[in-house]
């Protein structure tokens, strides 16, 4: 069996993640250490709290280096969930300007500054619609187009070619990004762990695309 790997660099719901991932059939482990890395058949970044927090824990255990060759060399797949796929972009804004891992091009913005409302919700913690964009490698399945998913975020991200923009939400004026893709790459938004039936059918169906 595929070796699905859940990055634990101290920014994460793990449990949940590892337990969704088993809930759809597959092998999840934690794992902790750079040298396991490599040995993944595919990584989940997760990441729950700030930017620039992450990037510094990510960069204060050794994962830098090792999730790039992984990634970007060997193009091998990844997952990243919530903050975790924010980390993915050029860089952030979030606490100061603060680089990112560079995967895709783009960055990462307050959903406050970037609406024209005023008094806008912020954080948005809501059970959003999601709608697509493009999709040629069906990573939606068509029955969970429009369906809800959970989100948890007051930034979001600014996705610099369109072509990696996959789905999105409505969201009061702004249009958010919500699944992106490049080559082996795939960013949520949203937490499928704690989306239900639904975050658990789009997981399942976005293992067997990658793996």
């Amino acid at each position: 069996m595929k070796k699905i790997s859940i990055l634990n660099y101290g920014c994460g719901n793990l449990l949940s993640l590892e337990r969704a991932v088993q809930k759809v059939g597959k092998d999840a482990k934690i794992i902790s250490t750079p040298e396991e890395i490599d040995k993944s058949d595919l990584i989940i970044l997760p990441g729950v709290g700030a930017f620039k927090n992450a990037m510094n824990l990510l960069n204060s255990k050794k994962f830098i280096m090792p999730l790039e060759k992984y990634t970007k060399e060997k193009k091998k797949p990844i997952l990243g969930i919530c903050l975790g796929m924010q980390l993915f972009f050029s860089k952030s804004y979030e606490m100061g300007e603060e680089k990112g891992l560079d995967y895709i091009p783009g960055e990462v913005v307050s959903i406050k500054n970037t609406s024209k409302i005023k008094d806008i919700k912020s954080p948005n913690i809501n059970w959003n619609k999601l709608e697509i964009c493009r999709d040629t490698n069906k990573i939606i399945p068509e029955d969970l187009i429009n369906k809800s998913f959970y989100f948890i975020h007051s930034y979001m991200v600014n996705v610099e070619d369109n072509k990696n923009l996959i789905g999105y939400y409505l969201y009061y004026d702004l249009k958010i990004p919500a699944v992106v893709k490049l080559e082996n790459i795939i960013g949520l938004q949203f937490h499928p762990e704690k989306s239900g039936k639904n975050g658990l059918k789009l997981l399942k169906n976005i293992f067997e695309i990658l793996l």
